[in-house]
C-alpha cells in the first residue's frame, strides 16, 4: 500500500478506548496510516484498534498502513541486531509484517549493523519499507551509501522549523519526508501569526488546517497527534483547497530553525 497523504501518530496516546475512538474516525475519513514506536508503548492499543476498525469498516490488513519504529535502547542491547524486537511487534499487534519500519533515534556506534538488520527484514518481506528519524544532511549523506538506502526520512518539521536543505537532498535521492510534530503544539507564534491568520479567514480554514495543507503542499507528509476524533476528522479536512506559490512561501518564511525535540536528548552524538 502506498502511504497516505497524512498519518495519525500515537505518541502520547495509548488509551485503547480513546485510540479506537480516533482510528475510527479517521477510517470513516478514508485514511488509514498509523505511527507508533516501542517508546509511545502504544503498539498493543493501535494493534487491537486497527482490527476492531478493520472489522467494523470491512477492511483488510493491507488497507492499513502502520509505520512503526526501534528505539535506541533496542539498538544497544542487541548491538544492532534487531530482529526480535521487530518480530515481537509485529506478533504483537498482530498485523503480519510492518509496512514502514524506522530507526527513531540512531545511536552512531549501533547504527551500521542496525541498518544491515533493516535491510534483510525487507529482503524477507517482513517490513515493507525501511527508514530513518531525526537525522540532518551530514547524516543522510552516509545513509544513501548503504545497500539498500533509506525510503523514508521522518524528522521534526513545521513553519518553525522548515528543513529546506533536507527536503532538497530526499527529493534529490528520492526518500519521502514524513513531517512529526507538524503544527509544532501549536506555538504562540503561529496561534497568533498574521500570515496563518490572513490565510485562515481566506480559506474559512482553521489555523492548523492551513499548517497541515503547508506541509502536503510542500512534498511532505504530516504525522499529526490527537486524542479527539473530531479534531482527527478536521484534520483530515484539507483537500478542497491548495496554497499558492505565494502563501506556500510566506508561511516558510517564519522559520526561525526552532525545534522542539532535540537530537542531543534523544541521541547523544549524533
Amino acid at each position: 500500500m502506498e502511504i497516505p497523504q497524512l498519518m495519525v501518530g500515537t505518541f502520547q496516546n495509548n488509551n485503547y478506548s480513546e485510540l479506537l475512538n480516533v482510528v475510527c474516525a479517521a477510517v470513516e475519513c478514508g485514511y488509514t496510516g498509523f505511527d507508533t514506536a516501542p517508546s509511545y508503548k502504544s503498539e498493543v492499543a493501535l494493534g487491537m484498534a486497527i482490527h476492531e476498525a478493520g472489522t467494523r469498516y470491512n477492511l483488510s490488513r493491507d488497507k492499513f498502513f502502520i509505520s512503526d519504529k526501534i528505539d535506541a535502547w533496542q539498538m544497544q542491547e542487541g548491538n544492532g541486531d534487531i530482529r526480535k524486537f521487530v518480530t515481537e511487534a509485529i506478533l504483537k499487534m498482530d498485523i503480519g509484517y510492518v509496512d514502514l519500519l524506522l530507526v527513531h533515534w540512531p545511536v552512531p556506534e549501533y547504527l551500521d549493523n542496525t541498518w544491515k538488520c533493516f535491510e534483510q527484514l525487507y529482503i524477507e518481506g517482513l517490513v515493507k519499507n525501511i527508514g530513518i528519524c531525526n537525522v540532518r544532511v551530514r547524516h543522510l549523506k552516509k545513509c544513501i551509501e548503504y545497500n539498500i538506502p533509506p525510503q523514508y526520512l521522518q524528522i521534526e518539521r513545521h513553519p518553525l522549523r522548515t528543513c529546506e536543505a533536507e527536503l532538497d537532498f530526499c527529493r534529490e535521492h528520492n526518500i519521502k519526508v514524513m513531517s512529526y510534530s507538524p503544527i509544532c503544539q501549536m506555538d504562540e507564534r503561529l496561534k497568533h501569526s498574521e500570515i496563518l491568520q490572513r490565510l485562515s479567514l481566506k480559506y474559512k480554514k482553521n489555523i492548523g488546517q492551513i499548517i497541515l495543507r503547508w506541509h502536503i503542499d510542500t512534498g511532505c507528509i504530516p504525522v499529526f497527534m490527537s486524542k479527539k476524533p473530531d479534531r482527527v476528522r478536521k484534520n483530515l479536512d484539507i483537500f478542497d483547497f491548495y496554497l499558492t506559490e505565494d502563501e506556500i512561501n510566506d508561511i516558510s518564511s517564519l522559520n526561525t530553525n526552532y525545534k522542539l525535540f532535540l537530537e542531543s536528548w534523544g541521541c547523544a552524538g549524533f
